[in-house]
């Protein structure tokens, strides 16, 4: 995939942090700015997640930092945050929900060389398909939104269920393990996810997608080793 085809959603309303796109636009990427935490949601909500998101963080005004733990769940997504802080704190707070934390003033090439450094790491860039998946022809998933359409009924997941889902669904066809599973839903507070809440969770989203959930047709247990999602 050539950096034509990646796309990078800017987000904050500093002149430094609006010219970045102009850069990115010459360095070959497809480049979006956004002045606020709001308008980043507004372009997801209609074009989907991009390849890699850049959030300002500007306090005391904390709404970057909300977004990037928003987004947290929707897995995949890359980020890297900017911030002007000298505090220790802001960068521990950001890193629990981004890939990588630059501090204002920066060097544009730096950050370039950031990016690619990012994305080249990724081996699935399926999290930047359109927002809503149709999983099969009774599921729909919209994990911008967090819900799902099970036959025409639409039900809300929690962000723990939406990351779950959104995993399984990325490899589907393929057992995630455990390990795998709780690394990437709770990379943000390590000490909560365990194999118990795992198994909980899973449980409850089952009883949202599956018509006879102790028997599932659809996100199966491989037990010791962890959870497959499979079309019907």
């Amino acid at each position: 995939m050539g950096n034509g085809s990646r796309r990078v959603l800017v987000v904050g309303n500093t002149p430094p942090v609006q010219n970045l796109c102009e850069r990115l636009l010459e360095a070959g990427f497809e480049a979006t700015p956004t002045k606020n935490a709001s308008d980043a949601r507004r372009y997801i909500e209609r074009y989907g997640l991009p390849h890699l998101m850049i959030v300002a963080l500007h306090p005391p005004d904390m709404e970057g930092l909300k977004l990037c733990q928003e987004l947290y769940d929707v897995t995949g997504l890359p980020i890297i945050t900017l911030s002007s802080s000298p505090s220790t704190d802001m960068a521990i707070r950001a890193l629990q929900y981004a890939d990588d934390y630059v501090r204002e003033p920066f060097e544009e090439e730096e950050l370039i060389m950031r990016i690619r450094r990012v994305l080249s790491r990724i081996q699935d860039f399926n999290y930047a398909a359109a927002p809503t998946l149709k999983v099969c022809d009774w599921l729909t998933f919209d994990y911008t939104r967090r819900e799902i359409n099970v036959k025409g009924h639409v039900k809300k997941l929690t962000p723990t269920e939406n990351a779950i889902l959104r995993i399984l669904v990325s490899h589907e066809g393929q057992v995630v393990d455990n390990e795998t599973l709780i690394e990437r839903v709770w990379r943000a507070d390590p000490i909560a996810g365990n194999e118990n809440t795992l198994r909980v969770h899973v449980h409850r989203l089952r009883h949202k997608i599956e018509n006879d959930p102790p028997a599932p047709r659809v996100i199966f247990t491989k037990r010791g080793l962890g959870y497959m999602f499979q079309k019907v």
